[in-house]
């Protein structure tokens, strides 16, 4: 299998915001004000509220006002395309999703296959969107996980986590540890 194909997956490459203004993200493309955010920053989640074991300083929010905002990559797998296109390559995502106690602004990540022309191709996977009810009104990132199988042509995979405010004035929607892995290669 593969490594973590998702660059800055956890939102450690740079310095984090302290209070949810926007800073430089390494490896994504921002729309709107999504950001990297230190664990313990005001308003956000603490480094102790419930989620991954192994989280580092910062996660991923949607920003300090909009009602929706995008971190995208695309993902070249060109140099995997031999196993694609022989079939019974899987590809495996997994991150931590939350939001802020009672409101329910959620994050999700899409993986969308490509092929060599970045048409997409076969079905796409959603993981996330975890809600208040989900984390029983906590501040908390619950793990979401999908495997799907590659379909043969692609060439380049396109991840775009998509955050939305429904509540409050900042879009809470929280991601961390985002991971794209391809199996059987």
């Amino acid at each position: 299998m593969s490594a973590n194909l998702i660059v800055n997956g956890d939102a450690e490459a740079a310095v984090g915001s302290t209070d949810g203004s926007p800073v430089t993200t390494p490896g994504w493309t921002v729309d709107g004000e999504a950001t990297a955010v230190q664990y313990g920053a005001s308003s956000y989640p603490a480094a102790t509220d419930p989620g991954p074991a192994d989280r580092g300083n910062n996660f991923f929010a949607g920003g300090a006002h909009d009602e929706l905002s995008t971190l995208s990559q695309t993902i070249d797998v060109s140099t995997y395309a031999t196993a694609i296109d022989a079939g019974g390559v899987q590809a495996a995502l997994s991150g931590y999703f939350g939001g802020w106690q009672t409101q329910n602004d959620i994050a999700v990540m899409t993986a969308t296959f490509q092929d060599g022309s970045a048409t997409a191709i076969g079905q796409a996977v959603t993981i996330g969107g975890v809600n208040a009810n989900d984390r029983d009104n906590m501040t908390e990132f619950l793990l979401r996980t999908a495997t799907q199988a590659v379909p043969a042509g692609t060439r380049s995979i396109s991840i775009v986590v998509t955050m939305t405010r429904t509540d409050g004035t900042a879009d809470d929607g929280y991601a961390d540890d985002l991971s794209l892995i391809l199996v059987g290669i």
